[in-house]
């Protein structure tokens, strides 16, 4: 019996996944990896961003809105100005289940606990004495990898957009919801 489930789905499923199917199960995962991670320390603070830091729960949606609203809005502008036609509710959601490779880092975040900052500053040859603080700080490249390159295929397959135009756009709106994430949770949480 052949499965359903290649490893070209793992980086790509929103070709056989979108609008509502992915939103819900996208936003379920931001839920629980805001939650979890408020618990584990670890603290989704931007689009791309990932912090061992103890906030409590309401802090740690309050970040992943503001995230997820610039990320959702500059993706969205950019489709307006690049798409010929696009379904919001597409973007939406592959944008939303693009993050849920982050999932694992919130509960990694159970399995290791980043050292005071005022021992950081006096030693900072403490962090290379946590195995598990290194173990988990390596495996955040690759997730972010996988993030990112689901986030890249939500928003060239919703905007139906290829080669370098795609990657170029992609690119710059990454880069501005980075940034415009970091002005929202700086002037509102």
């Amino acid at each position: 019996m052949k499965s359903n489930l290649s490893w070209s789905s793992l980086f790509n499923p929103f070709t056989r996944i979108a609008g509502w199917q992915a939103f819900f199960p996208g936003l379920v995962g931001i839920l629980a990896m805001s939650i979890i991670g408020s618990y584990s320390g670890i603290v989704f603070d931007g689009v791309i961003d990932v912090h061992f830091s103890n906030v409590d729960v309401l802090t740690a949606l309050q970040y992943m809105g503001f995230s997820m609203l610039a990320l959702i809005l500059v993706f969205w502008l950019v489709a307006l100005l690049l798409s010929k036609g696009f379904r919001l509710i597409d973007l939406l959601g592959t944008l939303t289940l693009s993050k849920a490779p982050y999932l694992l880092l919130a509960i990694a975040g159970f399995f290791a606990e980043a050292p005071d900052a005022q021992m950081i500053i006096s030693n900072p040859g403490i962090l290379l004495e946590s195995t598990a603080f290194l173990v988990v700080t390596a495996i955040t490249i690759p997730i972010t990898i996988w993030s990112v390159a689901l986030m890249y295929h939500a928003f060239s397959i919703s905007c139906d957009l290829k080669g370098s135009r795609a990657t170029v756009a992609f690119i710059v709106a990454l880069i501005m919801a980075e940034a415009l994430s970091k002005v929202f949770i700086h002037y509102f949480v």
